[in-house]
C-alpha cells in the first residue's frame, strides 16, 4: 500500500502556538466547517483533494475534486 503525506492549513489569529492549535482543531471537529481541502504528497506527484459533500461539478454530481500539480 503506498504512503501518502497529508496536509492542511488553516491562518488563524490566536494568543500562543497552543491556543491556534485549539482553534485548528474546534474547526476540523466542527461538522459544518468547510475545512475539507488537503494537499496530498505521495512519492510521484502532488494532489489537492477537496472532499466537501455538497460542492456539486457542472453536471450536478458530487464527490471529491482533485487538481494535480504540474
Amino acid at each position: 500500500m503506498p504512503e501518502y503525506h497529508v496536509t492542511w492549513e488553516i491562518d488563524l489569529d490566536a494568543a500562543d502556538p497552543v491556543d491556534a492549535a485549539r482553534k485548528a482543531l474546534t474547526i476540523q471537529r466542527n461538522p459544518t466547517s468547510w475545512a475539507t481541502v488537503f494537499t496530498v504528497h505521495d512519492d510521484a506527484q502532488t494532489a489537492t483533494v477537496d472532499l466537501d459533500p455538497n460542492d456539486r461539478d457542472a453536471f450536478g454530481a458530487s464527490g471529491p475534486h482533485i487538481v494535480l500539480a504540474p
